[in-house]
């Protein structure tokens, strides 16, 4: 049953974009590895095949071996120049590139095991390609069947054109062995896997989630004064640095005393939360829209003059001044006061000056934009 389970999930979770993103990264780091390792393998094997054979010197399996060796050597060379140029580019190693440059090694590996065939009798080879897959590549379960089964095709057919002795049960039997213990591994290792990358990924949504609690209001949806204050102060430096002009809105609902006092604190509420989504509305994804506290909202407009922000202020009025709210039987306006950068104002101060503004609109009468 729990076979099973995993096979399903594994199915399920090889389509997930955020698991096949995880498994690359991973690839990506465990084939520079590989690819160093097997280059440095492969060329002591080669020089040792070329000095040193233990076969006949020039004879065919002296051949077999160095091309065995000389080809491993070439293709890990080869990636590592690929990997190379990825960086240069800034990108990663694809996911189908790893799943080449891996499957290539263990064909590699059998074909040295088939030579092995010729005067030893020996696995090792092969129980090595395999045995070790799960540990260089993540991949799906029908991703390592594919690749152990035509790794164990290509010995069963190469056989008999290698050594010219028919193959039988008890030659393959040890490569059938190796084979299941390779899918057993990477049922093993991959489940681990992929229950860490689970975790991982619970993980990091809980960490977003907390982080936008942390600068969201909860009542309007809009950002809190913590991230209002934040977001303003690196605007204005960049405004100060590029020279571009940065502007404020300060708004204050009218009569939203009124609202509360009539008809209790959750039509407030309401209110509130209905301006805070037409703000969002209204606003450009560049812009920060944010409760300043009590009835009062902030919106900083970035590369906007102080003729721009008027006519986004005018908008949102006129916005406001047009919706209807169900529990508050009279129009609902806002007041808003406007400010541009001017110098080389603190946060502090050009809120001060937007806040100046928003007194004058309240003081002419409210409903109004003041510059």
């Amino acid at each position: 049953m729990k076979l099973k389970r995993y096979l399903s999930e594994d199915f399920s979770y090889s389509k997930s974009g955020e698991i096949r993103k995880l498994r690359t990264l991973d690839n990506d780091k465990s084939v520079r590895i590989l690819s160093v390792f097997t280059l440095l393998i492969s060329c002591i094997l080669l020089a040792q095949t070329i000095l040193s054979p233990g076969t006949t010197m020039g004879g065919q399996l002296q051949f077999l071996y160095g091309l065995s060796f000389g080809s491993s050597a070439l293709f890990s060379g080869l990636m590592l120049a690929i990997l190379a140029l990825k960086d240069l580019k800034g990108k990663k190693l694809s996911y189908f590139s790893t799943l080449g440059y891996v499957g290539i090694l263990t064909l590699v590996t059998t074909f040295a095991t088939l030579v092995d065939q010729h005067h030893a009798g020996d696995y090792s080879a092969f129980c090595f390609g395999l045995l070790m897959l799960p540990l260089f590549i993540r991949a799906s379960f029908l991703t390592y069947l594919t690749i152990v089964s035509i790794n164990l095709l290509f010995f069963s057919f190469g056989y008999s054109f290698m050594t010219e002795r028919d193959l039988d049960f008890s030659i393959l039997t040890p490569v059938i062995a190796f084979s299941i213990a390779s899918i057993g591994a990477a049922i093993n290792v991959e489940g681990t896997r992929l229950k860490s990358n689970l975790l991982q990924l619970q993980l990091e949504e809980s960490n977003k989630s907390l982080k936008e609690l942390s600068h969201k209001d909860s009542l309007t949806g809009l950002f809190n004064r913590r991230h209002l204050m934040e977001s303003l102060s690196t605007l204005l430096a960049a405004s100060k640095r590029y020279d571009f002009p940065l502007s404020v809105l300060l708004l204050d609902l009218d009569h939203f005393k009124k609202a509360n006092d009539s008809f209790g604190h959750q039509a407030g509420d309401k209110l509130l939360a209905t301006i805070g989504r037409s703000l969002s509305g209204l606003v450009r994804d560049c812009d920060v829209a944010a409760r300043y506290g009590g009835e009062e909202f902030c919106v900083v407009l970035s590369n906007t003059n102080i003729e721009g922000a008027k006519f986004v202020a005018e908008r949102i009025r006129a916005r406001i001044e047009t919706e209807t709210f169900e529990e508050i039987p009279w129009t609902i306006t806002v007041s808003i006061g406007v400010a541009s950068r001017e110098g080389d104002e603190s946060p502090e101060d050009f809120l001060k000056a937007a806040d100046k503004k928003l007194y004058e609109s309240k003081a002419a009468g409210r409903n109004r934009v003041s510059a």
